[in-house]
């Protein structure tokens, strides 16, 4: 049996409490495993020939640390999906696992790395940033990158990008909580002022990276004239104290709403942090005047509980049925649009 069969033998109803029961870690992240379990169910098995393996062993071994056997499934990440999806699953005699059981540990394994291309990407920061490989390593030197190379892309639209100095008072309350050195020896005061500002500057860059990104994706949304936020409005997110952002798209099938399946999944599983402000880039299939049931009631489900809340409608044609949200979240002082 390949994995792309057992998937499509189970329910995720019925894997879900061996992902809990199994992985303990794992309870508050089930609604991305229930995307997994369903974009892996959509996706066509396809063979690599320069791939880890063929073939994925299930077997019981110790964990680490002693505290026992688990259920293992190896050579099963590090392959592309599609190709995992083609490996027969060779199950050793000693294992009493259910398929919904197999599958779960299964699904833990492929969910360590996001491997389709943006994710591959992503994971392995493959993006065209100008820097030596090792360089990408260095996440202090990697945000920066990313955030200026995002910069110059938002001045274009004269959108004039805060400085350092100007979001010190909201970067730095955290860095002023944190420890400035974990060992022992006293810094004196020369050398912890260094400190503080090193761990201001790589927290400053992070978070800039993060908020531009998403401003950047959502720049082309903001330019069909289908919206009422323009994208100085957008860049207020700057200003943010707190900022937390995703991407999240159905995988619905047999014809079902993308927008009832996000609706429910989101519903089900709180996905999205509550913060004092939200907005949410809505990307659908086809452009209507109107919108569905369905849609109504997403958005209206992703505007509940927010002190401010935007919505950006966007269209892309290859979605189909599906739908695709990503939001940034945040807390502020203000709202974007006034």
């Amino acid at each position: 049996m390949t994995f792309k069969e057992i998937l499509n033998s189970v329910k995720f109803e019925d894997v879900e409490p061996h992902i809990v029961r199994m992985y303990q870690s794992r309870k508050n992240t089930l609604g991305w495993y229930k995307i997994h379990f369903d974009m892996l169910r959509m996706m066509n098995p396809v063979f690599y020939e320069d791939a880890n393996d063929i073939i994925c062993k299930i077997t019981m071994k110790k964990w680490e640390d002693g505290s026992g056997l688990h259920l293992d499934a190896y050579p099963m990440e590090g392959d592309p999906w599609e190709h995992s999806l083609t490996k027969e699953l060779i199950i050793s005699p000693d294992v009493k696992a259910s398929n919904e059981e197999i599958v779960a540990c299964c699904l833990w394994h492929t969910s360590f790395y996001g491997f389709v291309e943006k994710h591959i990407k992503k994971t392995f920061r493959l993006y065209d940033l100008d820097m030596d490989i090792l360089n990408r390593w260095n996440d202090d030197l990697y945000y920066k990158a990313i955030a200026f190379k995002n910069f110059d892309i938002i001045r274009k639209y004269d959108v004039v990008i805060p400085t350092v100095k100007q979001l010190y008072k909201l970067y730095s309350t955290k860095c002023e909580k944190e420890p400035i050195c974990n060992e022992n020896t006293s810094l004196n005061k020369v050398n912890q002022k260094k400190r503080f500002r090193a761990k201001y500057m790589s927290r400053y860059y992070k978070r800039m990276s993060a908020i531009s990104d998403f401003i950047v994706q959502t720049i082309p949304s903001l330019t069909n004239g289908d919206n009422y936020i323009n994208i100085k409005q957008l860049c207020g997110l700057f200003y943010s104290e707190v900022f937390a952002s995703e991407e999240i798209m159905s995988f619905a099938s047999n014809g079902e709403s993308g927008a009832r399946y996000l609706y429910n999944l989101i519903s089900t599983y709180d996905m999205i942090p509550k913060m004092d402000g939200i907005v949410v880039r809505f990307t659908m299939g086809t452009k209507h005047e109107i919108l569905t049931e369905d849609e109504k009631l997403l958005c209206n489900m992703l505007a509940e509980g927010y002190k401010y809340n935007d919505i950006i409608f966007d269209y892309d044609n290859s979605l189909g049925n599906q739908v695709v949200i990503n939001y940034a979240t945040y807390n502020s002082k203000s709202q974007l649009v006034i």
